[in-house]
């Protein structure tokens, strides 16, 4: 009988990637979880806020990564575009469903559409990017902020 014939399996480890993304998944779903419990209002708001940061700032990445620096100019704007108003969508049907005190509206509400309406801020470093690179660069990070900004006022005005 040979040694490794008695030894009990050994069992894997995760990798880095799939134990991040588990831990990732249960304390979103445990912020979720209390701000449910919570009910309307302030805490909860800041909780939603915290959970959907974390979700559009890894969409935003996935997007950058897939989409934004490999399409042509078109595919680009409308894609920016688009994610803007989403951004935007997204926050104020926040905002309104949570009508948090109006410090936290503009911290956790617009702050954080703000900081998810730049789908690759953070992904790159800036000095990294190549000078015939950059106008398309500049664009990916600039035009859904200001799509973002434009959108969340004409929402915030037209109730």
């Amino acid at each position: 009988m040979i040694a490794s014939d008695i030894a009990p399996p050994v069992k894997k480890a995760l990798s880095d990637n799939v134990a991040h993304f588990i831990t990732s998944i249960f304390g979103n779903a445990l912020l979720i979880a209390i701000a449910l419990l919570v009910g309307r209002g302030s805490v909860a708001f800041v909780l939603f806020a915290i959970v959907l940061m974390y979700i559009g700032r890894r969409i935003g990445w996935w997007l950058s990564r897939a989409s934004l620096y490999l399409h042509s100019l078109p595919v680009i704007l409308l894609e920016c575009i688009v994610w803007g108003v989403l951004v935007a969508f997204v926050v104020h049907v926040l905002i309104a469903s949570q009508q948090p005190h109006w410090l936290l509206r503009w911290v956790f509400g617009y702050g954080v559409g703000s900081y998810v309406s730049s789908p690759s801020y953070g992904l790159l470093v800036e000095s990294s990017v190549p000078e015939h690179a950059y106008p398309r660069h500049f664009t990916i990070m600039n035009l859904p902020f200001a799509v973002f900004i434009g959108y969340s006022v004409l929402l915030a005005y037209t109730q």
